[in-house]
């Protein structure tokens, strides 16, 4: 059975989020915090496989809990649960190794896939922020760098902008007609060639560089 810690201060949502969770799929909640204190010491303490973390808590955020949390235990995946559709926000938490970034108005549909995600080591974005942020990233209507053309194959190319468009291995697999293992493959290819490290490297990547496009 999957481990889960959740932090977030307002008890009602807390409890409910942790209904959710343990319905939704083989998953344990072992710890639920009320502050970004209590959240990181639970990190801690109680060695959880997944630490699902509102970005706005009392005594640390979550994106400071999450920034020393993925350094003292480097194998957890974290979701990040925020009321606000900003990308500084969410490229920040992407550069910290957040792996998941979930509207809290779209916690009770989005939460259990994210947690699915994430253990498999996939991003998730809810789609109802994707499709916000597309829509703001499209109006920089930024081209493609040319050297990109000469480093990536056609196939690697055509991934890399849907990555930048928010869309998720498996999104991707089912758009273009491959597995979901193909498509991880192209994503490590694409992330050797470019020199790009860590769990969002190319994520990061795509998004600045191919901004709105898909």
């Amino acid at each position: 059975m999957n481990r889960i810690l959740i932090a977030d201060d307002h008890p009602i949502f807390l409890k409910g989020l942790k209904e959710v969770i343990e319905e939704g799929g083989d998953f344990e909640v072992v710890c639920s915090a009320s502050n970004g204190a209590d959240a990181l010491q639970g990190i801690i303490t109680m060695q959880p496989d997944v630490a699902v973390l509102d970005i706005d808590m009392p005594k640390m955020n979550g994106l400071q809990v999450a920034a020393e949390g993925v350094v003292a235990r480097p194998e957890l995946a974290v979701i990040m649960l925020t009321m606000h559709q900003a990308k500084d926000a969410l490229m920040k938490a992407l550069e910290i190794g957040v792996l998941g970034y979930v509207l809290k108005e779209n916690t009770v549909l989005d939460i259990v896939h994210a947690i699915q995600e994430v253990l498999k080591g996939q991003s998730y974005i809810s789609p109802e922020m994707s499709g916000f942020l597309m829509k703001q990233d499209a109006k920089s209507g930024r081209d493609m760098p040319v050297r990109l053309a000469e480093l990536l194959t056609p196939a690697e190319l055509k991934i890399t902008t849907m990555v930048g468009a928010y869309k998720s291995t498996r999104e991707i697999a089912e758009e273009l007609f491959i597995s979901e293992k193909t498509v991880s493959n192209h994503r490590m290819n694409i992330a050797k060639k470019l020199n790009l490290t860590g769990k969002n490297g190319l994520l990061r990547f795509a998004i600045e560089n191919f901004p709105g496009k898909s």
